[in-house]
């Protein structure tokens, strides 16, 4: 049967306002190009959104918030999978992690060696300690926004009680970002897809997660998060599997109004998105078809119609 996955590439834009979209993990400051302007997220934040979306669902994980993020090759969080997720038949942990969603379609790894026949199911000790899959879809590791940004200070004071009659503050400054169109670029790889059992179900919930997930549910409903709004969605799909059309992540371009700069940008009332380049890549044989979302009426109306694009629901 031939797989019904295709090699693509994916074009993920969303907007912020007045928040931190990805904060450096040891500062709390945004992530920020000094010499273009431009802030960047990475490929880790965008797939905690999507897993805590998963999470929240019901759907199984394996980088689970409630296991302690980041520990993928203890044992305890394939024991707490094991138990939890009502898999005790499946004693071979590669077919375990496997029957993880975020497995399927990121990767995972488990390196616990013989440790793995510690983990007893019924008595029956797991196998396969060592295993590792690497994931069909991948997101560039820092995504710039498409505007350039002028980071606003900010200060924000706290107020606790420390004891029962006792109350402490401080004052605080961090960096926030006015505004940004962050554009997210993203890859399929159908081979890669048939060694984690990556379904199109588990692409298209993918998707779903990803636009919900970046948009005010889950991790993004956050103090540091609120502000964001999913923008536009591209699936670009290849003819073929060893063709690629080049610098799609350079495709779609800001025209900022009335001459403002894009450091000036507040909304997308401030500016038009230029999709001419995106449309002269269409054209090419290399490319089926392009696959969107938008619930942005000005953006259907854009997009609908043109050759070789197709809507698609969430």
């Amino acid at each position: 049967m031939e797989n019904e996955l295709k090699k693509s590439e994916i074009l993920f834009l969303y907007e912020t306002s007045y928040n931190i979209p990805n904060g450096d993990p040891f500062t709390g400051e945004q992530r920020y190009d000094e010499e273009t302007k431009k802030i960047l997220v990475s490929d880790v934040r965008m797939k905690r959104y999507v897993r805590t979306y998963f999470e929240e669902k019901g759907l199984p994980i394996y980088v689970s918030e409630k296991t302690g993020a980041g520990k993928t090759d203890s044992k305890g969080v394939l024991t707490w999978i094991a138990e939890n997720r009502n898999l005790n038949k499946l004693l071979d942990i590669a077919e375990l992690l496997k029957e993880q969603i975020d497995v399927r379609l990121f990767g995972g790894i488990s390196t616990l060696g013989d440790d793995a026949k510690k983990i007893k199911i019924d008595g029956k000790e797991m196998k396969n300690g060592h295993t590792q899959f690497t994931g069909p879809v991948q997101f560039a590791l820092l995504n710039p926004s498409l505007n350039e940004v002028n980071l606003r200070m900010h200060q924000n004071t706290t107020h606790f009680t420390s004891k029962a009659e006792n109350t402490q503050g401080s004052i605080g400054t961090t960096t926030l970002v006015p505004y940004s169109l962050i554009q997210i670029h993203g890859w399929v790889n159908p081979k890669v897809a048939e060694k984690t059992g990556m379904k199109k179900d588990d692409l298209d919930q993918m998707y779903q997660a990803l636009w919900y997930g970046t948009s005010g549910d889950g991790s993004s409903h956050s103090r540091s998060k609120i502000g964001q709004n999913s923008v536009l969605l591209l699936e670009i799909e290849y003819s073929k599997n060893n063709l690629k059309v080049y610098g799609v992540d350079r495709l779609i371009k800001i025209d900022p109004k009335d001459d403002r700069k894009g450091e000036q940008l507040r909304s997308m009332d401030d500016y038009k998105l230029d999709f001419s380049k995106l449309y002269e890549a269409v054209i090419s044989d290399k490319v089926e078809k392009i696959k969107f979302y938008t619930e942005i009426e000005s953006l259907k109306l854009e997009l609908t119609g043109k050759p070789k694009f197709e809507a698609i629901k969430l």
